[in-house]
């Protein structure tokens, strides 16, 4: 009978075990799973809040076009399908504030994606300075760029959208950007517009 207890007890150890083990193995897919979701989400919020500072920094550069040169010319912008090129208004809080031109273009890569860059540079040398140009990556592996341009392509004439803007004495009234991203990646770009202008470099 010892003999018999000893084996029912042993018996007994064994299923409790096994439904603990069960447990911490459900326990830990568990955890695995949570943590796998946390990555992915923590990884979309990432890509968002990156578009969204790109976002943001275009409002802001756009905003700040010359529609007056210092030296008393008009606006200067030559806009693409794929990208622009224009002319930064000085900043008037500084005593000597200079112009800009920035570029924003779609770079091609090797693997059939893109690049959305940005490059300024001085208008005018700067006084004892060499000539400088600076480029930044603003939005890396994008499947495409396309922008457009809403305004009077000639006196007259109702505004409209275009593909291109070469009119050299206005400026669009609003530009639109549009950034496509693969359908595998997670980052979303709403159309962008951005009405154009000279404002402040404080933001008022």
């Amino acid at each position: 009978m010892a003999e018999g207890r000893e084996a029912g007890f042993t018996l007994v150890e064994m299923i409790v075990c096994l439904a603990l083990a069960s447990l911490i193995g459900l326990l830990m897919l568990g955890t695995m799973r949570a943590a796998g979701t946390a990555s992915a989400t923590a990884a979309l919020a990432a890509g968002a809040e990156d578009v969204q500072t790109v976002r943001d920094h275009l409002r802001r550069t756009l905003g700040s076009l010359a529609r007056r040169r210092i030296d008393g010319s008009g606006p200067s912008l030559l806009g693409r399908p794929d990208g622009l090129h224009a002319a930064l208004g000085a900043d008037r809080t500084l005593e000597r504030g200079l112009e800009f031109a920035v570029s924003l273009a779609s770079v091609p890569r090797a693997e059939g994606i893109f690049d959305l860059v940005e490059t300024r540079s001085p208008l005018e040398p700067e006084p004892g300075g060499a000539p400088w140009r600076q480029s930044e990556v603003l939005l890396d592996g994008v499947a495409g760029v396309g922008l457009r341009y809403f305004g009077q392509t000639t006196d007259g004439a109702p505004p409209a959208w275009q593909t291109v803007w070469l009119r050299a004495d206005r400026l669009p009234v609003l530009v639109e950007i549009q950034v496509l991203f693969a359908p595998a990646d997670r980052r979303r770009w709403p159309p962008l517009l951005v009405a154009l202008g000279d404002r402040p470099r404080d933001g008022r």
